[in-house]
């Protein structure tokens, strides 16, 4: 069984020290940023290295398109953010239906043939007026019904492709004006106010994969951020949202984590966090969480029913003439002056 850590690499290619970690302590995943990219031979062969090391290692990357995009120097992946999607949508339906389903399938292709196994979306956040630019770009706006049905025709496409589907940033981002990376965001909102932001996840609740959000929700606990929120955790994400999958800590190097690595572990355990995230590609660390980090229940019987196996499985890219999807994109584009 691979344990419950996901980590970073320092480079495009595996260090003599990241070759024997991985070999020998085999991460439940190694996620994929800017750093890591080079060009398409070097990350497919970079992927299939770590999985020569370890074959049930996942391979993540945070792939949303528009203002999260690790491939910015790849014309492939240019697309618009999903906010503007959902603007297109208000006008035009039918048409931001179809740039959905070009945006998510293009880019689940080269994902897949780029032996990737988790792509970090559906980005299921509201937004508010106050919401911070870095997450409202990132969503499908602020309705809850047209979140589901372009957030449905995205993820149909990961599933085609045997992509694993991660969901973020779960109770819900979309309640500060706050940057998670710099500060740590306290929301002050009611429970009732709350309730319009959790209720998408309960829409999404059989995903496998959530990801937590480092905010403080005053309503809930006044004492820890979502992640390390044994309330928060069990009441609101198991109890109220319904979600039975694995749940994992945002980036642990995050400001919005006031905490040192022993204390951040500590806190996991007391939350019943099933996976710890921590991009630092710092290997002493990751020693700490391998030594002390509690594997629980849920996360075993993931992988003794093998419940990850349904989503990710092999599809014949051959047979998919990947340029005449991109050309329906591109003219979709240039007819309607997006």
């Amino acid at each position: 069984m691979n344990f419950p850590i996901i980590i970073s690499i320092k480079s495009i290619s595996l260090t003599k020290q990241e070759k024997k970690n991985i070999s020998k302590f085999k991460p439940f995943g190694v996620i994929i940023f800017s750093r890591n990219i080079k060009n398409f031979s070097q990350i497919s062969k970079l992927n299939q290295s770590i999985k020569l090391l370890s074959r049930n290692t996942l391979i993540f990357i945070d792939q949303e398109g528009g203002i999260v995009n690790r491939f910015k120097n790849f014309k492939e992946f240019n697309f618009p953010d999903n906010f503007d999607l959902y603007k297109i949508y208000l006008k035009y339906p039918s048409l931001a239906k179809q740039l959905v389903f070009l945006k998510s399938f293009i880019t689940s292709f080269y994902l897949k043939k780029l032996y990737f196994d988790v792509n970090t979306v559906p980005v299921l956040d509201i937004p508010t007026k106050n919401t911070i630019q870095m997450i409202k770009k990132r969503t499908f706006g602020p309705n809850i019904n047209i979140n589901i049905t372009l957030q449905d025709i995205y993820l149909e496409n990961l599933f085609y492709f045997g992509l694993i589907p991660l969901m973020k940033h779960i109770p819900g981002h979309g309640v500060t004006n706050k940057d998670s990376h710099l500060t740590m965001p306290i929301s002050n909102l009611s429970n009732r106010s709350l309730s319009n932001h959790i209720d998408i996840f309960k829409h999404f609740n059989t995903l496998p994969l959530a990801m937590t959000a480092h905010i403080k929700y005053l309503s809930w606990d006044q004492n820890y951020i979502a992640t390390f929120s044994k309330i928060i955790i069990n009441e609101i994400i198991r109890n109220k949202i319904g979600f039975k999958g694995l749940i994992m800590t945002d980036d642990l190097v995050m400001n919005a984590n006031t905490y040192d690595i022993e204390e951040s572990i500590n806190l996991s355990n007391y939350s019943s966090i099933d996976i710890m995230l921590d991009c630092s590609s710092n290997w002493s660390k990751y020693s700490k969480i391998i030594d002390t980090f509690n594997v629980s229940k849920n996360y075993t019987r993931f992988y003794k029913l093998k419940m990850l196996k349904k989503y990710n499985h092999r599809i014949n890219l051959e047979s998919i003439n990947i340029n005449q999807h991109h050309h329906l994109y591109n003219q979709l584009v240039r007819t309607h002056g997006i």
